[in-house]
Protein backbone atom coordinates (compact mmCIF):
# COMPACT_ATOMS: atom_id res chain seq x y z
CA UNK A 1 0.00 0.00 0.00
CA UNK A 2 1.13 3.61 -0.55
CA UNK A 3 0.21 6.34 1.71
CA UNK A 4 -0.60 10.25 0.52
CA UNK A 5 -1.55 13.09 2.40
CA UNK A 6 -2.18 16.63 1.52
CA UNK A 7 -0.08 19.59 2.56
CA UNK A 8 -2.16 22.76 2.32
CA UNK A 9 0.29 26.07 1.49
CA UNK A 10 -1.03 29.23 1.77
CA UNK A 11 0.79 32.66 1.53
CA UNK A 12 -1.24 33.93 3.91
CA UNK A 13 0.03 34.56 7.56
CA UNK A 14 0.09 31.32 9.86
CA UNK A 15 -2.05 33.20 12.22
CA UNK A 16 -4.49 33.80 10.00
CA UNK A 17 -4.46 30.34 9.19
CA UNK A 18 -4.67 28.82 12.52
CA UNK A 19 -8.21 30.59 12.92
CA UNK A 20 -9.00 29.41 9.72
CA UNK A 21 -9.38 33.22 8.51
CA UNK A 22 -6.40 32.75 5.26
CA UNK A 23 -7.76 33.49 1.79
CA UNK A 24 -8.49 30.37 0.54
CA UNK A 25 -7.54 32.05 -2.92
CA UNK A 26 -4.20 31.81 -1.82
CA UNK A 27 -4.02 28.63 -0.49
CA UNK A 28 -2.13 25.33 -2.70
CA UNK A 29 -1.76 22.23 -1.64
CA UNK A 30 0.61 19.30 -2.32
CA UNK A 31 0.44 15.79 -2.33
CA UNK A 32 2.97 13.70 -0.42
CA UNK A 33 3.36 9.78 -0.40
CA UNK A 34 4.98 7.25 1.25
CA UNK A 35 5.16 3.21 1.64
CA UNK A 36 3.29 1.55 4.20
CA UNK A 37 6.84 -0.28 4.89
CA UNK A 38 10.16 -0.61 3.89
CA UNK A 39 9.32 -4.02 1.20
CA UNK A 40 7.26 -0.73 -0.81
CA UNK A 41 10.07 1.06 -1.09
CA UNK A 42 11.37 -0.39 -3.85
CA UNK A 43 8.80 0.10 -6.25
CA UNK A 44 8.45 3.40 -5.45
CA UNK A 45 11.85 4.40 -5.77
CA UNK A 46 11.54 2.48 -9.21
CA UNK A 47 8.33 4.23 -10.38
CA UNK A 48 8.22 7.12 -8.97
CA UNK A 49 8.82 10.30 -11.48
CA UNK A 50 12.69 10.94 -11.74
CA UNK A 51 12.38 14.52 -10.79
CA UNK A 52 10.01 14.17 -7.58
CA UNK A 53 11.77 14.54 -4.20
CA UNK A 54 12.57 12.07 -1.65
CA UNK A 55 13.01 12.77 1.73
CA UNK A 56 14.65 10.87 5.14
CA UNK A 57 15.97 11.22 8.13
CA UNK A 58 19.34 11.47 8.06
CA UNK A 59 21.50 8.93 10.03
CA UNK A 60 18.70 7.23 11.15
CA UNK A 61 16.07 4.58 9.84
CA UNK A 62 12.89 6.47 8.74
CA UNK A 63 10.39 6.03 6.40
CA UNK A 64 10.82 7.16 2.54
CA UNK A 65 8.42 10.22 1.67
CA UNK A 66 8.20 11.96 -1.20
CA UNK A 67 6.84 15.30 -2.82
CA UNK A 68 4.76 15.11 -5.81
CA UNK A 69 6.15 17.51 -8.06
CA UNK A 70 3.06 19.80 -10.34
CA UNK A 71 2.52 18.59 -13.80
CA UNK A 72 3.89 22.10 -14.55
CA UNK A 73 7.14 21.24 -12.69
CA UNK A 74 7.43 18.12 -14.32
CA UNK A 75 7.43 19.43 -18.09
CA UNK A 76 9.64 22.48 -17.26
CA UNK A 77 11.93 21.25 -14.47
CA UNK A 78 14.87 23.23 -12.81
CA UNK A 79 18.00 21.92 -12.08
CA UNK A 80 17.86 20.76 -8.64
CA UNK A 81 20.40 23.56 -7.32
CA UNK A 82 17.76 25.94 -8.25
CA UNK A 83 14.77 24.53 -7.58
CA UNK A 84 13.57 25.49 -4.27
CA UNK A 85 10.50 23.92 -1.87
CA UNK A 86 8.18 27.06 -0.38
CA UNK A 87 9.40 27.05 3.04
CA UNK A 88 6.30 26.54 5.08
CA UNK A 89 5.92 23.01 2.51
CA UNK A 90 9.69 21.84 3.38
CA UNK A 91 8.16 22.15 7.29
CA UNK A 92 5.36 19.94 7.01
CA UNK A 93 7.04 17.62 5.22
CA UNK A 94 10.24 17.39 7.37
CA UNK A 95 8.13 17.08 10.20
CA UNK A 96 5.85 13.84 8.50
CA UNK A 97 9.51 12.42 7.94
CA UNK A 98 10.80 12.57 11.30
CA UNK A 99 7.04 11.67 12.69
CA UNK A 100 7.67 8.07 11.01
CA UNK A 101 11.41 7.49 11.86
CA UNK A 102 11.27 5.58 15.58
CA UNK A 103 14.25 6.89 16.72
CA UNK A 104 14.36 9.75 14.91
CA UNK A 105 10.74 11.04 16.66
CA UNK A 106 11.77 10.53 19.88
CA UNK A 107 14.99 13.25 19.26
CA UNK A 108 15.16 16.66 19.00
CA UNK A 109 17.72 18.61 16.22
CA UNK A 110 17.51 15.76 14.04
CA UNK A 111 18.29 16.79 10.30
CA UNK A 112 15.94 15.18 7.28
CA UNK A 113 17.69 15.12 3.63
CA UNK A 114 15.94 15.06 0.33
CA UNK A 115 17.29 14.63 -3.13
CA UNK A 116 15.77 14.19 -6.72
CA UNK A 117 14.29 10.06 -7.20
CA UNK A 118 16.77 10.12 -9.91
CA UNK A 119 19.70 10.93 -7.88
CA UNK A 120 18.52 7.44 -5.64
CA UNK A 121 20.80 4.27 -6.70
CA UNK A 122 19.84 0.88 -5.44
CA UNK A 123 20.52 -2.33 -6.37
CA UNK A 124 20.34 -6.05 -6.01
CA UNK A 125 23.03 -6.29 -3.53
CA UNK A 126 21.55 -3.82 -0.79
CA UNK A 127 19.06 -4.28 2.10
CA UNK A 128 15.82 -3.45 1.33
CA UNK A 129 15.13 -0.14 1.88
CA UNK A 130 18.78 0.67 1.34
CA UNK A 131 19.49 3.55 -0.92
CA UNK A 132 23.27 5.68 -1.55
CA UNK A 133 23.31 8.53 -3.77
CA UNK A 134 24.99 9.03 -7.31
CA UNK A 135 25.75 12.81 -6.53
CA UNK A 136 25.73 13.50 -2.84
CA UNK A 137 26.38 17.42 -3.57
CA UNK A 138 22.74 17.46 -4.82
CA UNK A 139 21.40 16.30 -1.45
CA UNK A 140 19.60 18.89 0.75
CA UNK A 141 19.13 19.24 4.26
CA UNK A 142 16.82 20.77 6.46
CA UNK A 143 16.94 20.64 10.04
CA UNK A 144 14.15 20.00 12.74
CA UNK A 145 14.90 21.47 15.78
CA UNK A 146 11.44 19.47 17.57
CA UNK A 147 8.56 17.22 16.92
CA UNK A 148 5.40 20.11 16.24
CA UNK A 149 2.65 17.76 16.80
CA UNK A 150 -0.13 20.25 15.14
CA UNK A 151 1.76 19.69 11.81
CA UNK A 152 1.91 16.13 11.84
CA UNK A 153 -2.12 15.83 13.48
CA UNK A 154 -3.18 17.61 10.28
CA UNK A 155 -1.37 16.25 8.15
CA UNK A 156 -2.39 12.50 9.29
CA UNK A 157 -6.22 14.28 9.61
CA UNK A 158 -5.73 13.90 5.41
CA UNK A 159 -4.09 10.69 4.71
CA UNK A 160 -5.45 7.78 2.37
CA UNK A 161 -4.36 5.19 0.92
CA UNK A 162 -4.10 3.22 -2.77
CA UNK A 163 -2.25 -0.03 -3.73
CA UNK A 164 1.12 -0.35 -5.16
CA UNK A 165 -0.37 -1.31 -8.53
CA UNK A 166 -2.01 1.67 -8.78
CA UNK A 167 0.18 3.94 -7.87
CA UNK A 168 1.92 2.63 -10.59
CA UNK A 169 -0.87 3.22 -13.10
CA UNK A 170 -1.16 6.87 -11.52
CA UNK A 171 2.64 7.71 -12.11
CA UNK A 172 2.66 6.13 -15.89
CA UNK A 173 -0.32 8.15 -16.31
CA UNK A 174 1.07 11.43 -14.98
CA UNK A 175 4.71 10.71 -16.88
CA UNK A 176 2.73 10.23 -20.06
CA UNK A 177 0.63 13.47 -20.31
CA UNK A 178 4.00 14.99 -18.70
CA UNK A 179 5.85 13.51 -22.10
CA UNK A 180 2.97 14.91 -24.24
CA UNK A 181 2.77 18.59 -22.81
CA UNK A 182 6.28 18.75 -23.19
CA UNK A 183 6.83 17.87 -26.82
CA UNK A 184 3.97 20.08 -27.36
CA UNK A 185 5.47 23.06 -25.65
CA UNK A 186 9.05 21.89 -27.62
CA UNK A 187 6.98 22.41 -30.86
CA UNK A 188 5.63 25.77 -29.59
CA UNK A 189 9.14 27.04 -28.99
CA UNK A 190 10.49 26.05 -32.07
CA UNK A 191 7.53 27.51 -33.92
CA UNK A 192 8.54 30.83 -32.04
CA UNK A 193 11.77 30.94 -32.74
CA UNK A 194 10.88 30.37 -36.41
CA UNK A 195 8.76 33.24 -36.17
CA UNK A 196 11.75 35.28 -34.16
CA UNK A 197 14.20 34.46 -36.57
CA UNK A 198 11.67 35.40 -39.71
CA UNK A 199 11.30 38.62 -38.28
CA UNK A 200 15.04 39.38 -37.35
CA UNK A 201 15.74 38.77 -41.13
CA UNK A 202 12.62 41.08 -42.25
CA UNK A 203 14.12 43.60 -40.03
CA UNK A 204 17.93 43.47 -41.17
CA UNK A 205 16.52 43.21 -44.92
CA UNK A 206 13.14 45.47 -45.12
CA UNK A 207 13.17 44.92 -48.94
CA UNK A 208 13.90 41.43 -49.19
CA UNK A 209 10.12 40.34 -49.51
CA UNK A 210 9.95 42.48 -52.74
CA UNK A 211 12.42 39.91 -54.53
CA UNK A 212 10.16 37.22 -53.76
CA UNK A 213 9.22 34.92 -56.23
CA UNK A 214 5.83 35.79 -56.28
CA UNK A 215 7.21 39.31 -56.62
CA UNK A 216 9.10 39.03 -59.39
CA UNK A 217 6.15 37.08 -61.47
CA UNK A 218 3.79 39.88 -60.69
CA UNK A 219 5.78 42.13 -61.88
CA UNK A 220 7.24 40.74 -64.99
CA UNK A 221 5.73 41.25 -68.34
CA UNK A 222 5.98 37.40 -69.03
CA UNK A 223 2.92 36.96 -66.93
CA UNK A 224 0.69 39.73 -67.64
CA UNK A 225 -2.74 39.52 -68.66
CA UNK A 226 -2.36 39.71 -72.86
CA UNK A 227 -4.83 42.53 -72.12
CA UNK A 228 -2.63 44.44 -69.80
CA UNK A 229 -2.70 48.15 -70.10
CA UNK A 230 0.05 51.58 -69.69
CA UNK A 231 -2.38 51.85 -67.02
CA UNK A 232 -0.42 48.67 -64.74
CA UNK A 233 2.50 50.36 -64.62
CA UNK A 234 0.72 53.32 -63.01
Amino acid sequence: MVYYFTAKVSSASSELDDFGLGDESETTTAIIYMGRDKVENDPLIKHSHPKNIWFHVDNYSSAHLYLQLTKEELVSPKPFDKFTIEENLLTQIAQLTKANSIKGNKLNNITVIYTPVENLHTDGSMDIGTVTFKNPKLVKRIKVVKKENAIVNKLNKTKTEISTEQFIEEQQQMAREVERERKAQEKENELLAKKYEDQRKRNADPYGDLMSEDNIKHSSNEFRNENWTEEEFM
